[in-house]
């Protein structure tokens, strides 16, 4: 019986306690903040890491080299000319791909970062697509 007495009378203690807290306006409260902070920052770590190093130049790169593949071949006279963007493309496309690479692993990690941080481990902050 002893033990059920300091049960209750430590439950009550702790009810008193957080009583104050849980009449808090929920704006006044940081402590879902302060709980979740390290799970937000863990998800946009990784999804920056993710975005910015791997899918962001992926896209980039692919886009990129397209964009300056046409750009060449339009410059050699026809930009949807099969001749030309096949002589366009080592150059144009190489150089597009780098740069388009660069590009969007810069604006990859920021949007891993930021949804990361919104949405911690979606899939959203792993890819660089726009979200449907």
């Amino acid at each position: 019986m002893k033990s059920l007495g300091r049960i209750v009378c430590s439950a009550m203690m702790l009810v008193g306690a957080a009583a104050p807290a849980l009449a808090l306006d929920y704006e006044a409260k940081p402590v879902h903040w302060v709980l979740m902070a390290p799970w937000r920052t863990a998800g946009a770590l990784s999804g920056a890491a993710v975005s910015g190093l791997v899918s962001g130049p992926i896209e980039g790169g692919y886009h990129g080299s397209h964009r300056g593949m046409h750009h060449v071949a339009g410059k050699f006279g026809d930009e949807k000319g099969v001749s030309q963007q096949i002589a366009a493309f080592p150059l144009g496309g190489g150089v597009g791909m780098v740069l388009g690479g660069a590009e969007s692993g810069v604006k990859g990690a920021k949007h891993g970062w930021k949804l990361g941080w919104e949405k911690p481990f979606s899939r959203w902050s792993y890819i660089t697509m726009e979200e449907k």
